[in-house]
């Protein structure tokens, strides 16, 4: 069975949330002009080379909005060629290839 690590970007303040196509946040993205290049690397450093991603569907549904779209960059290059595992009552309506719903079978999924 892999391991689970679980990562959440999060300023000192406690603010995960970043923006939304709906607007529904008004401080998202505060933290953007504060970011560094060291940052960056660490944020790299920690997924490492290669890694899945287990989201809930509405976290997918942001996702999959933007990163496709975004520019090619080690971030949205490994986001983008990771499989996604997702947490939903609407399986069908993620698309094929690298994205997966997880159902009542799916622990499965995991094993190595």
């Amino acid at each position: 069975m892999r391991r689970i690590r679980i990562m959440e970007h999060i300023s000192l303040d406690g603010v995960i949330q970043h923006s939304t196509d709906d607007g529904d946040f008004r401080y998202s993205d505060w933290t953007a002009p504060y970011r560094t290049s060291a940052g960056r690397d660490a944020i790299l450093a920690a997924y490492g080379g290669s890694f899945d991603l287990l989201l809930g569907r509405r976290t997918y549904d942001i996702w999959s909005g933007f990163w496709p779209k975004a520019p090619s960059s080690p971030m949205a290059d490994g986001i983008n060629a990771a499989k996604k595992y997702v947490a939903t009552h609407r399986p069908e309506s993620l698309p094929g290839g690298r994205s997966r719903a997880l159902g009542r079978t799916s622990s499965r999924a995991f094993a190595a």
